[in-house]
């Protein structure tokens, strides 16, 4: 008999960037294989105005954007209930502006069988 099973857990150090520009910038390092999960981000506006964020996943060719929000002047916001599972050449890329940094909390998942 096999059975098959998923597990998510063991937390990885988080990843911060700190914006430079408001271009697509590549946040954390392309993943080498189907373990790596974004399980949140953050992105911190230290800023006096509101700053368009945006967060977006590279299947290895394609930048898909799958989340955007203002983030108000002084604040932050944070998304946990939108995981992202990365597979091999996968990416992860931010805007924001100048000073906004962006973290990204990954998990890692295993298959068992």
């Amino acid at each position: 008999m096999t059975v098959n099973a998923n597990y998510t857990g063991d937390v990885a150090k988080p990843v911060s960037v700190v914006l430079t520009t408001t271009s697509k910038t590549a946040v954390g390092s392309v993943a080498t294989d189907r373990t790596s999960t974004v399980a949140a981000w953050s992105f911190v506006n230290p800023t006096g105005s509101p700053v368009n964020c945006e967060l977006y996943w590279n299947d290895g060719t394609t930048d898909w954007l799958v989340w955007r929000k203002a983030v108000a002047a002084n604040d932050t916001s944070i998304e946990s209930n939108l995981p992202i599972r990365l597979g091999n050449g996968a990416s992860i890329k931010a805007v924001g502006a100048n000073t906004v940094t962006i973290t990204l909390i990954y998990a890692l998942a295993y298959q068992t069988t």
